[in-house]
């Protein structure tokens, strides 16, 4: 009797345990095998492409499924715009460089593999140039020491060097541009959100603003004009701002382009005045054109001197599209909901006989909205 309640006794202990270690295994177990299977399901799945490391250290997939707009401003360390060609060459920059806005639209990644790719960039943005250098001889320093200096002084003095002089002649460039530009990126986005990239595309540009080429001939032109009547006048300063290819009359500012050519009729002068006031034009000249606009007070209203100050620089008033642009940048990860992005970008292109280049080094912050 006691042996059989004993047996009965420990058969019952055994099954006790069993029981309840299989009720403390099986329905945890079955509970972490799901969750682990749907968060795999989630974001890893098969048409998902990632290394074996991205998966192991559970970083998601990138949000942007569509495409991503970024507004955002900038800042620019280095910002330079060139004119050069017809003999003729002008160098403007920024003097003190204030934040910028502008607005991106990037598409999703295309993906090459882990780690290239290709991407849509969408950049626009505008810059304002104010600081205007320009290049005038060096004075020959070793002139009475060239007999003892040998052939090396000799061909150095020989040689037509110049001391770049950085001054604010008063003249202004607007530029409103837009980039359309694939580029290809380094850098894996789902692992450390840095990247790299690369890219050429196209540019629209808009300049608008005046330029001091610091030519003679036009220095002569207007001066031989000024000693003529008022219209004489005019339309000699007409014919000089057509003659030097930077405005466009076929793609331009309308109101400016008919006001210049205009420019004798009626009150026309004193309109050009008005509107380029409204515009934000820099309204500061040359000694020389303050020197030949003189004698002229009496024919002149102050707001038609005003115009002559504008119109004694070369004008600039033209529209190019599709023209090569380029950017090189560096990406970082979010901060927030912020991003970072160092970068050197600009178009270059011809036109009407110029070789036009505007190069920037900025920093930008911008804030990704992903769709």
């Amino acid at each position: 009797m006691k042996r059989s309640f004993y047996v009965i006794f420990f058969l019952f202990i055994y099954l006790s345990v069993g029981l309840i270690s299989n009720s403390f295994a099986s329905p945890w177990r079955a509970g972490l095998d799901e969750d682990v299977l749907k968060e795999i399901k989630e974001h890893y799945d098969s048409g998902q492409k990632g290394t074996k490391f991205d998966r192991d250290l559970g970083v998601p997939k990138s949000k942007a499924k569509y495409f991503s707009i970024q507004p955002g401003g900038s800042y620019d360390f280095l910002s330079d715009l060139t004119f050069n060609g017809r003999g003729r060459s002008a160098d403007m920059g920024i003097g003190r460089p204030t934040p910028n806005f502008f607005f991106d639209i990037r598409s999703k990644d295309l993906k090459i593999n882990e780690a290239f790719g290709v991407q849509l960039l969408f950049h626009s943005a505008s810059k304002e140039f104010d600081r205007q250098s320009y290049s005038v001889p060096a004075p020959d320093a070793d002139s009475s020491s060239g007999s003892s200096s040998g052939s090396s002084s000799s061909s150095t003095t020989g040689e037509n060097k110049k001391n770049q002089v950085t001054a604010d002649l008063g003249t202004r460039v607007k530029v409103d541009y837009n980039y359309i530009i694939p580029t290809f990126y380094w850098g894996n986005p789902e692992v450390d959100g840095f990247r790299m990239g690369l890219g050429f595309g196209l540019a629209d540009m808009r300049l608008r603003g005046n330029v001091d080429f610091r030519d003679p001939g036009d220095t002569l032109a207007k001066m031989y004009g000024a000693t003529g009547d008022r219209e004489s006048f005019l339309n000699t300063l007409s014919f000089v701002q057509l003659s030097s290819g930077l405005v466009d009359l076929r793609k331009g500012d309308p109101i400016f382009n008919y006001l210049l050519l205009n420019l004798s009729q009626g009150n026309n002068l004193e309109l050009m005045g008005a509107y380029l006031a409204s515009q934000g034009t820099h309204f500061s000249t040359d000694i020389i054109s303050l020197f030949v606009y003189a004698n002229l007070q009496g024919n002149f209203t102050p707001l038609e001197l005003l115009a002559l100050s504008a119109l004694s620089r070369t004008s600039v008033n033209a529209k190019d599209r599709q023209v090569f642009a380029y950017m090189l940048y560096v990406e970082t990860p979010k901060f927030g909901f912020v991003r970072a992005r160092l970068s050197w970008h600009g178009p270059l292109f011809k036109d009407s006989g110029y070789t036009i280049h505007m190069s920037t080094l900025e920093f930008a912050l911008m804030v990704p909205i992903d769709f």
